[in-house]
């Protein structure tokens, strides 16, 4: 059996972006971890709200070990890192940290972990946001000054036709095209779990409901492999 790290900017990442393949890996065996870079204190509060701004942090935590829960991860982490809050201007921001000590926190993290594979954004971070790219960015640097022999995947994969193009990162070309409806409902459940967000996932995907806008599909680029037999 297999260990996959999935590292992710926010909370519900992992969640929207592979929850499918996580629920599929754990239920075969595997040992599934999660590593939040932040806690999503830049997101939102929820509509109407839920918790309050400066409670926002430890709500989301809460919302993402749920989650990692019902997808059967095995343990979740998070980094010390503050996610900006938007401002006015509605512009995403990245962490305020230089991306080597960035990257440094990541490889800790995998060495203490030693997963086989590590999952994490694409490299245009889905639909541009600063802090995916970012993570992008230090994960790739982590793995390569680290322990080699670790396979690094991207999720949301460009493909066609793509049903998903909005948050399809168009540099990184499918690799594996993964039909994830077996584990769809455990993936829906786990979104479920990150109710301060529901207002902002039906606003920006035009679905009615947080169920509808669960995709059924998860691709992912192949940045450095093989990837390990077992998980073929």
């Amino acid at each position: 059996m297999a260990t996959i790290l999935a590292v992710s900017a926010h909370p519900d990442d992992e969640t929207l972006f592979c929850g499918g393949t996580l629920a599929m890996y754990a239920q075969k065996g595997h040992d599934v971890f999660i590593l939040e870079t932040t806690r999503g204190e830049g997101g939102e509060v929820g509509e109407p709200p839920l918790t309050t701004r400066e409670n926002l942090a430890a709500f989301r935590e809460q919302e993402a070990r749920q989650a990692a829960g019902i997808l059967g991860a095995h343990d979740i982490f998070f980094l010390p890192y503050i996610d900006p809050f938007m401002e006015i201007d509605g512009i995403a921001r990245r962490i305020d940290a230089p991306l080597a000590d960035f990257s440094a926190a990541i490889a800790t993290s995998i060495q203490k972990i030693d997963p086989q594979l590590v999952i994490t954004h694409g490299s245009n971070g889905e639909y541009g946001h600063p802090q995916h790219i970012y993570t992008h960015r230090a994960a790739r640097m982590a793995l390569n000054s680290g322990r080699q022999g670790i396979a690094l995947m991207s999720w949301s994969a460009w493909h066609a036709p793509a049903e998903y193009e909005r948050i399809l990162n168009r540099d990184d070309p499918a690799d594996i095209i993964l039909d994830i409806s077996p584990w769809h409902d455990i993936k829906v459940a786990a979104a479920l779990c990150h109710k301060t967000q529901h207002a902002m996932f039906l606003r920006n995907s035009g679905a009615p409901s947080v169920p509808h806008m669960v995709r059924k599909t998860e691709t992912f680029h192949i940045w450095q492999g093989p990837l390990p037999h077992d998980l073929h």
